[in-house]
């Protein structure tokens, strides 16, 4: 039995994953933003995607990359994205436990999905709500009547 991929299913696949590194890029500036620290060469190199511990995208031991995404994942890691961090969670309570979805970058944790379904970590919401006041302000009238 072969496994094929479709040419439109891989191109969807590419788009939903530049998608998603683009968004991780845009978070990860505005949080080292907030913070005004550079990354260091080691956290500059790529973004990490943990699946219950286990990395599926980024760098492994021994320099290789690792890039396990498929269509389901990348769906499924842009739909919890969209969820925003859940209200009265302290991060701290869930420390030292395995997520069932993690993101970093700049070793920072940009996003965590914890195994009871909790937010604990949305920095990509935080960015959308910044922006979204940006957008929505009403324009100014030059003055000039046509």
């Amino acid at each position: 039995m072969s496994f094929t991929v479709h040419p439109a299913e891989t191109q969807a696949m590419q788009e939903d994953e530049t998608q998603l590194l683009h968004a991780i890029a845009q978070t990860t500036r505005s949080a080292l933003g907030l913070l005004k620290t550079p990354p260091t060469q080691a956290q500059a190199e790529s973004p990490e995607i943990r699946m219950n511990g286990r990395m599926i995208f980024g760098p492994i031991a021994g320099g290789q990359f690792r890039n396990e995404l498929t269509a389901e994942r990348l769906q499924g890691i842009l739909d919890a994205m969209q969820q925003p961090t859940t209200e009265g969670v302290n991060p701290m309570h869930y420390k030292g436990k395995t997520p069932t979805l993690e993101i970093r970058d700049a070793g920072i944790i940009l996003f965590r999905l914890e195994k009871d379904s909790v937010v604990s970590i949305n920095q990509f919401q935080a960015q959308k709500q910044a922006e979204i006041p940006q957008q929505s302000e009403p324009k100014k009238s030059s003055g000039i009547e046509m």
